[in-house]
């Protein structure tokens, strides 16, 4: 088998995999979001803004920020709308037992399965939010920048978010890629 062959076969069973968890639309928008932060993380390291103006990779940045927008404020309402806001909040209810409970396992250095209310899913609500606060804080720079009003502040609101989002796709990637790694591991024929 090729390396080309092993890469089509791997996302062919991550996106089997992620369809116990997620129905085709919300994977693709899903599968988009992850694609469009990844590339505004790129471009966000490489990319210039003046006072005079954005540089080409800058108006590139802007663009696709325009489009996560809409694609990251649709996962977010799709999840939400999909498992409700108490599945990824619990702990604002005061329903802290599942969480409880997998930050035991946690604990113990074992991998935490996805529950209703537990840690992956209070992980993920924090994405969200972190999600959500790089996407506004984006288009307030971008209101700022409009407007010939002061960069500073917002570049620096805008920057923590978008760390936060970058130490997200890192963890909850990873933690993924850990669950699907496993899943294969656990399906893979006996030999």
């Amino acid at each position: 088998m090729t390396v080309k062959e092993k890469i089509v076969d791997q996302g062919a069973l991550l996106w089997k995999f992620l369809g116990f968890f997620q129905p085709p639309l919300l994977r693709c928008i899903h599968a988009s979001v992850i694609v469009l932060v990844l590339l505004q993380f790129l471009l966000s390291t490489v990319m210039v803004v003046m006072p005079y103006g954005p540089s080409p990779l800058a108006w590139i940045h802007i663009i696709i920020g325009m489009f996560l927008c809409v694609l990251g404020i649709s996962l977010v309402v799709l999840s939400i709308k999909k498992r409700g806001l108490r599945n990824f909040f619990p702990y604002l209810w005061g329903d802290t037992d599942q969480l409880v409970k997998d930050l035991r396992t946690a604990a113990q250095f074992k991998i935490v399965g996805p529950r209703p209310k537990g840690l992956p899913a209070c992980v993920q609500g924090l994405g969200m939010c972190a999600l959500l606060l790089a996407i506004f804080s984006g288009l307030w720079w971008f209101d700022d920048w409009s407007n010939d009003r002061s960069l500073l502040t917002v570049f620096s609101v805008h920057k923590f978010f978008v760390w936060s989002v970058a130490l997200y796709v890192l963890g909850h990637g990873g933690m993924a890629l850990a669950h699907f790694a496993l899943w294969q591991r656990k399906a893979a024929p006996k030999k």
